[in-house]
């Protein structure tokens, strides 16, 4: 490796026959207006001062095309800069005059080689995704440009600016001769010596910061041998695939979902290329088979972003537009194994179906519910791994995975229609648009999806949200504050807001005039005045079709395992010692706990929610609280907190009403205690057992 400072123009486009190749493996041209005009002001000073300007630092191996018998310069870093000089001396070309042949003449021979043929006459080779832009840009060929790349859009903003200098009285061999003043600092790299890799990724260069996908571009098509056919058969497609108007964000998006898909865990947006390249190297992957298999989950992924344009069914299309709708991207690993272990044959149509519906309603239940999102990134990290981490769960595919997302607890509980109900009645729903207009064609659309779409349609309010003379009348500033953002005040129409605040009668007819909304409108157009009971009770009808909607049953199969288990049984309580609980059946049904501890309060908080009295009985106390029974004296269930040897009083826990039970202390004598309570509640001892995790 050599390093030494030059002006790049004359050492890197020097009038001398010789190509300027970008590799495949680098980025598009993404410098944008800004970059640009600060380049920009940096050159005016330099006309001003007439002193050399350091832009930064350019890596390239120079090889010999043996083709042709000359250079070959293939950049490493530092392409957007060469690009963006390349435009800034073609907009300055064309601004020269008769006067300005000898400038024109010196920008010619900078850009182009004179007697190469057509396919290495223009001296810089950008990517193929550029170079079709670039070279209809140089050649003149205006038909074949689009006006909203950024070669072009900067080529103007150069153009521009360079014609408001020669304006001012400055001369195009003036901004030539300052061009040709801009220096970097070349790092030259020899062939079979220098890492190209490891250099690239150390640089920190004044450019456009390296997104993750440029990153993991380099990595996997920089060192190949074959890095063009790498690039056409592989990287383009997935490029294509993802990447709109010149924006990297959902290629970026798509690689963060990835390694969090294949690592099962979160992963930071700065350490998405580490992960990745991680994973490569577990996985023995060769560049190739990497592409391969990131081409097909780019495939699914694309359908999640442009559903409409997907070739799965139309049940669902219409699931991923609800998804989509709602925002929700932290589910897309999950959906990534789900929809290639359906592409893999591993479920059916009718599976992929319910899981999808599982998931989106899941999902809209806790919007609905306003429950924050934040702990749903680990979540969906994780759900395939754990649901499936026993491979026997994928015959009971959306089984295991609805027995899962029911036995979470906390931020990530399945919410109840209680809870539901109440959040539909009561929460204030203008302040999350999406989810407005979802629910509500929801309502209005049934179980299809084909009457309305979301198009043209505005959340209008019936109420207004500020309160005219004639609706002052009868609503007061409390409960207008309180109601007019529920559910039971908000419809959709195509006016464009065109109700505003009028008045109850004039808004009946605008809802009247929209004939497409029947339901959810019916309750309101037969109304002569819009009061505060009426909003209510529409509140509770359009709640009672949405929970009906997203109602979900709950899968009860205590064979559905999360991990490696064996059973032990209370009549072998050694059994217990050492081993780490993960849930517990009784009489069929499963429950899921980390602790002993944990079995011990929940099953007593089962056993006593079905026969209050019995507890009292086992401890010996009666309703008037007297200790009369031979069980008074219980050392493992008593009633009262000071009858517990002070030596172990950490161990026992107050389950209710001054009951005190053993809840610490060794597993097996926690064995003991539940082998009572389950005596006591005449509860036959083989419907009883407990999971703990398999030692192999």
């Amino acid at each position: 490796m050599k390093a030494d400072t030059f002006n790049a123009i004359d050492r890197l486009f020097a009038p001398m026959q010789m190509i300027l190749k970008i590799p495949v493996y680098q980025r598009n041209y993404d410098w944008t207006e800004t970059n640009v005009r600060r380049l920009l002001d940096d050159i005016k000073t330099v006309v001003q001062d007439h002193k050399s300007h350091f832009i930064g630092a350019i890596v390239y191996m120079e090889s010999q095309n043996s083709d042709l018998g000359m250079p070959e310069y293939l950049i490493i870093d530092g392409q957007q800069r060469l690009t963006t000089i390349t435009l800034l001396l073609q907009a300055l070309k064309d601004l020269c005059g008769k006067d300005d042949q000898q400038a024109a003449d010196m920008i010619e021979s900078f850009l182009t080689n004179k007697y190469s043929p057509d396919e290495y006459k223009i001296k810089l080779k950008p990517i193929k995704s550029d170079n079709v832009q670039y070279e209809a840009l140089l050649n003149n060929k205006p038909d074949k440009i689009d006006q909203d790349g950024h070669v072009y859009k900067n080529y103007v903003v150069a153009k521009k600016t360079f014609k408001s200098w020669i304006e001012s009285g400055i001369k195009p061999i003036e901004i030539l001769t300052a061009l040709r003043q801009l220096q970097v600092v070349g790092i030259s790299l020899k062939k079979g010596e220098d890492d190209p890799q490891i250099i690239f990724e150390s640089i920190n260069s004044t450019g456009v910061a390296l997104t993750n996908s440029d990153l993991i571009r380099n990595f996997l098509l920089m060192s190949d041998h074959d890095q063009d056919r790498l690039f056409e058969d592989y990287w383009l497609p997935i490029e294509n695939a993802l990447r709109r108007d010149n924006d990297n964000y959902q290629l970026d998006l798509f690689f963060r979902q990835y390694v969090i898909m294949k690592s099962h865990t979160t992963v930071a947006e700065r350490k998405v290329y580490s992960t990745f390249v991680t994973l490569f190297k577990e996985n023995e992957y060769t560049h190739e088979s990497a592409l391969q298999e990131l081409k097909k989950y780019v495939e699914i992924y694309s359908s999640f972003l442009y559903p409409e344009e997907s070739s799965y069914s139309d049940e669902v299309k219409g699931y991923l537009a609800d998804l989509k709708q709602l925002n929700q991207t932290t589910c897309y690993p999950f959906l990534m194994h789900l929809f290639a272990d359906f592409e893999n044959q591993v479920i059916d149509e009718q599976t992929l179906n319910k899981v999808l519906r599982l998931i989106t309603i899941y999902l809209i239940r806790r919007s609905i519910c306003n429950i924050p999102t934040n702990s749903l990134n680990g979540l969906f990290a994780y759900l395939y791994s754990r649901v499936f981490r026993i491979s026997d769960n994928k015959d009971k595919y959306y089984e295991a995975l609805n027995k899962y997302l029911f036995a979470q607890n906390n931020k990530n509980a399945v919410p109840d229609d209680e809870q539901l109900r109440f959040a539909l009645v009561h929460n204030n729903f203008y302040q999350n648009l999406p989810l407005s207009r979802l629910l509500m064609l929801d309502i209005e659309n049934g179980d299809t999806k084909e009457k309305l779409s979301t198009g043209n349609l505005t959340i209008e309010h019936i109420m207004p949200q500020t309160l005219s003379k004639s609706w002052r009348q009868y609503i007061s500033d409390k409960d207008h504050e309180e109601y007019v953002h529920t559910l039971g005040n908000l419809s959709i129409t195509g006016y464009n807001s065109e109700m505003s605040n009028k008045s109850f009668e004039e808004k009946k007819k605008i809802l009247k005039q929209n004939s497409r909304v029947q339901i959810l409108n019916e309750d309101v157009v037969d109304k002569d005045k819009w009061t505060i009971q009426d909003i209510t009770n529409r509140s509770k009808r359009l709640a009672d079709i949405l929970i009906k909607k997203y109602h979900i049953d709950q899968v009860v199969d205590p064979k559905i395992e999360f991990e490696n288990v064996d059973k032990i049984y209370l009549s072998d309580p050694g059994a217990a010692t050492n081993r780490k609980p993960v849930s517990f059946t009784l009489e069929g049904s499963n429950y899921s706990v980390k602790t002993f501890k944990d079995i011990t309060i929940k099953l007593i908080n089962i056993l006593d929610q079905d026969d209050p009295s019995r507890l009292v009985k086992l401890v010996g106390l009666n309703w008037k609280g007297n200790f009369d029974s031979p069980n008074a004296n219980n050392k493992l269930i008593i009633c009262r907190k000071e009858d517990i040897d002070n030596k172990i009083k950490w161990h026992y826990a107050e389950v209710r009403d001054g009951v005190y039970v053993m809840v610490g202390g060794p597993a097996a004598t926690i064995m003991h205690v539940l082998k009572e309570l389950i005596d006591f509640y005449d509860i036959n001892e083989n419907d009883f057992s407990i999971s703990v995790r398999a030692k192999k």
